[in-house]
């Protein structure tokens, strides 16, 4: 009963509130400065530089040792999956399952020159970012950045064949 008389001598006063005209309450129209159209027009950013004949050498170097551990990580895999395949359903520490095991650790490390290049790109592309915050001459952003793509996707694929494999194979 109580709260019943407390909200009926409120309620008045809030729909009070609500009905009276807001005269001194800002306006939520537009302001005479929102509607300028005489803004100036930023320039387009520079195209950024190319990268220089070191930079460019580094990338080379970098791309090819992805590519030669994607040779050799393709070299051994065909002999992964043969001893897989052979050990599926043994039973663990069997002779083929060991086999296979081993031939897993083969591919793994196969895959290193390819995960090195790609953690040197990294490194490389973060290092440039960092100085182009702080010198838009600086070059090579754009040419690092595609060779870390190129590195990353051969990695990626190895690592899910890789994973693949070893999901295969019956672990103890």
């Amino acid at each position: 009963m109580k709260k019943i008389r407390v909200s009926a001598f409120v309620l008045p006063y809030l729909l009070v509130g609500c009905a009276t005209e807001g005269a001194d309450s800002p306006s939520l129209a537009p302001r005479p400065i929102e509607q300028r159209t005489d803004a100036i027009e930023t320039p387009e950013p520079a195209p950024p530089a190319p990268a220089d004949a070191a930079l460019k050498a580094d990338l080379g170097r970098l791309l090819k040792q992805a590519r030669d551990g994607e040779s050799a990580f393709a070299a051994i895999l065909g002999q992964t999956e043969r001893a897989v395949t052979a050990a599926r359903g043994a039973a663990a520490a069997s002779e083929s399952w060991i086999a296979a095991q081993q031939q897993l650790s083969a591919l793994d490390g196969a895959r290193a020159p390819t995960a090195a290049a790609l953690a040197e790109l990294d490194s490389l592309y973060v290092a440039l970012a960092d100085k182009a915050t702080q010198d838009a001459r600086v070059g090579g952003i754009e040419e690092a950045f595609a060779a870390r793509g190129e590195v990353e996707s051969l990695n990626n694929r190895q690592i899910a064949r890789l994973a693949a494999l070893q999901a295969a194979l019956s672990n103890p």
